[in-house]
């Protein structure tokens, strides 16, 4: 029986040892054969076309001196070119191939916009080297997956400005093409012309491929000293012939998408000693020259930054092949805050940094623009980057000066002059509760932000011990239960954040701007059947957010709210004793235009945005495509929960310094104290 025994046990012994064997070689052939396989890199750009900057040529000398040099696997780039396939089709082709989790592009923001989310949620890392819109990454940086190789347009704006204020430029106006490129220009213009201190006389939009005429006379109107154009090639051909025509005097100054070839041929003589500024590579790494001696002339504007996105893209499969559970986000912070050795863009240097990284260590990577370092807070967007004022000699574009890209400036806090800091603080009157009117005058999906905002306010007041009774909300109230909303009877402030929806509505129409004023005046309307119940005993807080323009707030159907008649019915409410003091707080772009010459006794107005700028969203949310408030009333309402013992003053003072993409103002009629709690307008004083 032991015999058999035995014999059992030394047969399954073997068996064992057998399968051990077997599954050590097969383990083995698997790494061996997982070990052969590429880094396949997805590169979604134009391989020809108006938006073709030879990327596609660039990438691939990139990569001949990789695959050369060794860097432990050899790289395979899988193109589609998008100016034959349309983005969103080549995008999903990418996302449905598992062997692709790196993509470099798209090209241009627009395209970036509509395939972003969608990479965010397949967990795949996308690297563009040209998407340069400012909205970019502050909708996506946070999820870690949208990345690029050069700063966005703000950058450009903020170094055009400075370029006219050395040149001690007075006033500028701004042509910039309908897109998601000149929005960005759009946007920031009149923030840098604001701490330039140079008057921005006017923004006018050009349609592409359009007729610009009328915008240049527009622009020219105001005889600014320059015109910033933010334009394509032949389009910005077309302004110069016309402002040449016309003789008009001011002088022009372009962005980067004029450095073209098609502007030189379109242009012809009259491109001749036009100046403008472009990304570009760090001249100092030797770029330039290793381009030209390749390909026997100067880069294009982004081929620097398209040789980076490539030494990104393999660094970051490199460390998901060393640390694999690492997700490709996590992969790609880690790639960028290495700090063992300096590792050159050369095919040398960088094959060197990628074996490194293979192998777990993590080196400083440098590109060809310059380092690869990027901001601790705002994921994809790089530290340092570089641009070039330029002219055109003898018809070639010429380097003239190399600028940084970098974001170090400091910000220009200006308090109005009239408010002086008065000797005594005022102090909350005992039993003298706040009233509140929170007012969208706005509707509709894309709006969800202002609804947004006028909720969480609701909710503030509400945790703030104001009872429910003395709080009116003007709201249509359609976005929660509208079909586009995945979650019916659903509003969210934050991302990830809880539901803010509590019924409150007074209208379930658009309101007009009658039926505002009428409700002001304590007066009622079809729209809102009731006035206002307030008296000259009460402290009033009047929130607004909505779309607003130069002078007016906007109302649906065409339906404006003029300053002139805002202020009007101001004074109307203060002969009526309608209040004792009221703060009124303005989200709208152009805001403080609804405020300018107020002087009405016993009112104070702030808003997030100058006269002259646009306000910022704050918390995208992907799921959804939707800003879920604005930087303003998000910065404010944090500071009121943060410091409820704060005085407006004081408000004012620490919104001002978080909101970073405009310029709170505040205004007060004839006050000039501002040391007033703020808990007059947003506390119970039990709450206190």
């Amino acid at each position: 029986m032991s015999t058999i025994t035995s014999f059992i046990s030394s047969r399954k012994c073997r068996i064992g040892v057998i399968i051990f064997l077997f599954l050590l070689v097969s383990a083995g052939a698997y790494l061996s054969w997982q070990s052969a396989q590429p880094y396949r890199v997805g590169v979604l750009l134009p391989g020809s076309g108006d938006d073709d900057s030879g990327y596609f040529e660039t990438l691939e000398w990139a990569v001949a001196g990789l695959n050369r040099e060794g860097v432990g696997r050899r790289i395979e780039l899988v193109f589609i070119d998008t100016a034959e396939v349309p983005v969103m089709a080549a995008a999903r082709q990418m996302i449905g191939d598992p062997s692709i989790r790196v993509v470099i592009g798209p090209a241009t923001s627009d395209e970036a916009f509509l395939i972003a989310p969608d990479f965010i949620r397949a967990k795949k890392l996308l690297i563009t080297p040209s998407a340069t819109s400012g909205d970019l990454l502050r909708m996506f940086s946070r999820f870690g997956y949208i990345w690029r190789t050069t700063t966005g347009d703000r950058a450009q704006t903020r170094i055009l400005f400075t370029i006219l204020k050395e040149k001690g430029v007075r006033s500028a106006a701004l042509l910039y093409e309908e897109s998601t490129y000149g929005k960005t220009f759009q946007d920031w213009a009149a923030f840098y012309a604001i701490e330039s201190g140079i008057g921005l006389t006017a923004t006018v939009p050009i349609r592409r491929g359009g007729d610009p005429g009328e915008a240049v006379a527009a622009a020219c109107l105001s005889n600014p000293e320059y015109i910033i154009v933010a334009a394509r090639g032949s389009d910005a051909a077309e302004v110069i012939r016309i402002m040449d025509e016309e003789d008009n005097s001011p002088r022009l100054i372009f962005t980067d998408a004029v450095r073209t070839g098609t502007f030189l041929e379109a242009a012809g003589e009259l491109a001749e000693g036009t100046e403008g500024i472009s990304p570009t590579a760090d001249r100092k790494t030797g770029f330039f020259v290793a381009y030209k001696e390749h390909f026997g002339r100067m880069p294009d504007d982004y081929a620097a930054h398209t040789y980076d996105s490539l030494i990104l893209a393999v660094a970051a499969l490199a460390r998901m092949e060393a640390v694999p559970s690492e997700s490709p986000a996590e992969a790609m912070k880690a790639v960028v805050s290495g700090q063992d050795g300096i590792y050159g863009w050369d095919r040398q240097g960088a094959a060197a940094a990628i074996r490194m990284i293979r192998s777990g260590r993590l080196p400083d990577l440098n590109g060809a623009s310059g380092p690869l370092e990027y901001h601790l807070d705002q994921p994809g967007e790089p530290l340092v980057t570089w641009y070039v004022h330029w002219r055109v000699e003898d018809l070639d574009f010429r380097s003239n000066t190399y600028i940084p890209g970098s974001f170090g400036e400091k910000r220009v806090f200006q308090m109005p002059g009239t408010m002086i800091e008065g000797e005594k603080a005022f102090t909350l009157e005992e039993g003298k509760e706040p009233r509140a009117v929170l007012v969208t005058t706005s509707s509709d999906w894309e709006n969800y932000r202002h609804q947004a905002d006028v909720a969480y306010m609701y909710s503030l007041l509400l945790e703030n011990g104001i009872s429910g009774e003395n709080i009116v909300v003007i709201s249509q109230e359609d976005v929660p239960f509208l079909a586009m909303n995945p979650d019916s009877g659903q509003l969210y402030h934050r991302v990830g954040g809880e539901n803010i929806y509590i019924p409150a509505t007074v209208t379930q129409n658009p309101i007009t701007s009658d039926a505002f004023v009428s409700f002001l005046l304590g007066e009622s309307s079809p729209e809102i059947p009731f006035g206002l119940d307030s008296d000259g005993e009460n402290n009033l807080l009047l929130y607004i957010t909505g779309h607003g323009g130069p002078g007016f707030l906007e109302f649906p159907n065409g339906d404006h709210l003029t300053s002139s008649r805002f202020q009007e019915t101001l004074r109307e409410m203060m002969e009526q004793e309608r209040f004792s003091r009221i703060l009124i707080v303005v989200e709208a772009c152009y805001g403080e235009s609804m405020g300018i010459g107020l002087d009405v006794p016993g009112v104070i107005f702030m808003t997030g945005a100058s006269y002259h700028e646009p306000s910022k969203g704050a918390e995208y949310d992907i799921t959804l495509r939707q800003w879920l408030s604005n930087d303003f009333s998000m910065s404010m309402t944090d500071i009121i929960v943060q410091h409820p013992d704060q005085t407006l003053r004081g408000l004012y003072e620490m919104t001002y310094d978080r909101v970073s993409g405009s310029h709170p103002r505040i205004i007060a009629g004839n006050t000039t104290d501002l040391n007033i709690p703020i808990a007059e307008f947003f506390l119970h004083e039990e709450s206190l």
